[in-house]
C-alpha cells in the first residue's frame, strides 16, 4: 500500500508538470510575426504589402484573401493574418499569427537564429509589438506594376524582404536592424508609433529630407505650427463629401492663431480619389468613417506630406467662413484606426 505520507509530493510533482506543459503550449500558440510567406505570390509578404494586394483593382490578387505559411522554407507552418482584410483598421498592428506547431527546427522559432526574434505575448494578450521599424517613408514610391509584383527599380524603396527590417519578424526584445530600410506604408508607420517598442522609437527616421528620432516625427494637429514636415494626427470629428470634389475629415481640436480657434481638416481631392488603385477600399473605409462619427466612436486620423494652409470655405448662402486644410497627393497618405474595429 501506498503510503499516504508521499501523496502530497506525488500530487505537487504532477501538478507543476502540467502546469509547465500548459504555459509552453500557450506560448507557442500565441507567437506573431511580421512576414509571411504567400503561397499564391511565391513571396514573403508583410502585412502591409499582402494588405495592399487585397486592395489594389489592378493587382491579380485584389479581394482574394490568400494562403500565408512560416518564411522558413523548412517549416511552412500556416499562418493567419490579423487585420489585413478588415475595412476598419484598429489601433492593433497588422501581422501574422500562428496556432499550430512550428518544426522543431524552423529558424524563427529558435532563439538566435538567424538574427531572428519572436513575439510570443502572455496568455490572452493578443497584440503585436513592432521592433524592426523602417527607417524611412518614401512619400513618392514608383508605382507598381499591374500584375501586383515590384518595379523595375526600387525608386528608394527595396522589396518586402528589406522594408521592415532585418528580419521582418516581430520580437519581445533585441534584433537590431542591420541595413537602412524604407515603406511606403504610412500605416506601418502608424502602428509602430502606437504599438512600437520605446527603444525602436527612439532611433532616427526620415521623411523627405527631415531626419529625427522617430517619435519626433509625430505632432498632434493642433500644434501644426510647432514644424513642417511632419506627420499629423488627432481625433475627428466630421466627414464631408463634396460632389465630385473629394473628400473632408476635421479634426475635433482646433488650432488657436491670434487668440482665435480655427478649424483643421484633411482634404483629399477627387482626382487623387479617382487615380488610385485602391479607390474602392478607400470609399468603403470613408463608409465606416461616417458610421464611426454617427456613433460619437474615437478615429484618430494620421496623415504626412502637407501642411495646413488658411483657405475661405463659402456657403451656399453666401456666407463664407476660415479654416486650416491640408490638401493630400494621395490617399496614402492619410491612415485612419479606428476605436471599434
Amino acid at each position: 500500500m501506498t503510503d499516504w505520507l508521499t501523496w502530497p509530493a506525488v500530487d505537487l510533482e504532477f501538478e507543476f508538470r502540467i502546469s509547465r506543459q500548459t504555459v509552453w503550449r500557450r506560448k507557442r500558440m500565441a507567437m506573431k510575426f511580421g512576414r509571411a510567406w504567400c503561397d499564391e505570390s511565391g513571396e514573403a509578404l508583410t502585412p502591409y504589402r499582402a494588405r495592399e494586394l487585397y486592395t489594389d483593382e489592378g493587382s491579380e490578387y485584389y479581394g482574394r484573401e490568400l494562403t500565408f505559411r512560416c518564411e522558413d522554407k523548412d517549416c511552412r507552418v500556416r499562418l493567419t493574418p490579423v487585420g489585413i482584410y478588415m475595412t476598419r483598421k484598429s489601433k492593433r498592428a497588422l501581422h501574422f499569427r500562428t496556432r499550430d506547431e512550428h518544426n522543431p527546427d524552423c529558424d524563427l522559432v529558435q532563439p538566435g537564429r538567424a538574427g531572428t526574434t519572436v513575439r510570443r505575448p502572455p496568455d490572452g494578450e493578443d497584440d503585436y509589438k513592432p521592433t524592426n521599424f523602417p527607417t524611412e517613408f518614401v512619400l513618392n514610391p514608383p508605382k507598381r506594376n499591374r500584375t501586383g509584383g515590384g518595379t523595375s527599380d526600387d525608386g528608394g524603396e527595396g522589396t518586402d524582404g528589406v522594408t521592415t527590417g532585418g528580419s521582418g519578424t516581430g520580437g519581445g526584445g533585441g534584433g537590431g536592424r542591420q541595413t537602412s530600410t524604407k515603406t511606403r506604408y504610412l500605416d506601418e508607420v502608424v502602428d509602430c508609433f502606437l504599438s512600437g517598442d520605446d527603444d525602436s522609437k527612439r532611433r532616427e527616421f526620415t521623411i523627405g529630407n527631415k531626419t529625427k528620432a522617430f517619435t519626433r516625427f509625430f505632432k498632434k494637429a493642433q500644434f501644426f505650427g510647432d514644424e513642417t514636415g511632419l506627420i499629423y494626427y488627432g481625433p475627428v470629428d466630421s466627414l464631408k463629401v463634396y460632389k465630385d470634389k473629394g473628400v473632408g475629415l476635421r479634426f475635433a481640436e482646433p488650432v488657436w492663431i491670434d487668440k482665435k480657434p480655427y478649424r483643421i481638416r484633411v482634404y483629399v481631392p477627387q482626382e487623387r480619389i479617382d487615380a488610385s488603385r485602391s479607390r474602392k477600399a478607400f470609399l468603403a473605409e470613408m463608409v465606416e468613417l461616417e458610421k464611426a462619427i454617427a456613433a460619437k466612436e474615437e478615429v484618430l486620423a494620421f496623415f504626412v506630406g502637407a501642411y495646413p494652409e488658411r483657405v475661405t470655405i463659402e456657403k451656399p448662402d453666401g456666407t463664407s467662413f476660415d479654416l486650416y486644410s491640408a490638401d493630400l497627393a494621395s490617399i496614402d497618405h492619410l491612415s485612419l484606426t479606428f476605436a471599434k474595429s
